[in-house]
């Protein structure tokens, strides 16, 4: 293929892959912070992994409340949307550099996927008649269990909560001193 005709393919590509790997991070996330599976949301989450995800439950591999096998998936599919582009280029990653790298950029993308449920919730409580709609409500179980140990520590003064504001710095330092230092593993293998 040329490059003409390879570009637009490999973008509808992309995006495909990056919508499951979207939707097994949320999946995750779900099952981490045990949010209401009755949730319409939720429901379409379920409905779009489900059909990958039991297949490869035969084996139970939890650990606590993290599913192992959604971690794996989604790092494969990771590995997948990182190969993607360099198809046609003949570009060749070692593969435990793209093992490596792609564990790191799953990470990340959970960090930046918490980040914006934080900010969505943030903007969302301003505005009370939107409170009840599904995603608002499922952004506030994500991110509760994470503002609890923020509230446990500083109450909300004069009305004010700044267990967002701390929660948004706090994952952005953990992106800082966690995501580095495995894409310098992954440049070493």
């Amino acid at each position: 293929m040329t490059n003409y005709t390879s570009q637009p393919i490999i973008f509808i590509l992309v995006t495909i892959v990056s919508f499951l790997q979207f939707a097994l991070i949320l999946r995750l996330l779900f099952e981490i912070m045990r949010v209401n599976f009755y949730n319409p949301v939720c429901q379409v989450i379920i409905k779009i992994t489900d059909p990958i995800l039991k297949p490869l439950r035969l084996i139970p591999s939890y650990l606590g409340r993290v599913d192992l096998i959604i971690i794996i998936l989604a790092t494969a599919i990771t590995a997948f949307k990182i190969y993607l582009p360099y198809i046609t280029t003949g570009f060749e990653f070692s593969m435990n550099t793209l093992i490596v790298a792609s564990f790191g950029k799953f990470l990340d993308e959970i960090f930046t996927i918490i980040w914006w449920c934080v900010i969505i919730g943030a903007i969302g409580s301003w505005f009370m008649a939107y409170n009840s709609h599904p995603i608002f409500t499922l952004i506030d179980e994500i991110c509760e269990p994470l503002y609890r140990p923020i509230r446990n520590i500083i109450p909300a003064t004069s009305g004010i909560d700044f267990s967002p504001i701390i929660l948004l710095v706090a994952i952005k330092v953990l992106q800082m001193i966690i995501i580095p230092p495995i894409f310098h593993l992954a440049n070493l293998l």
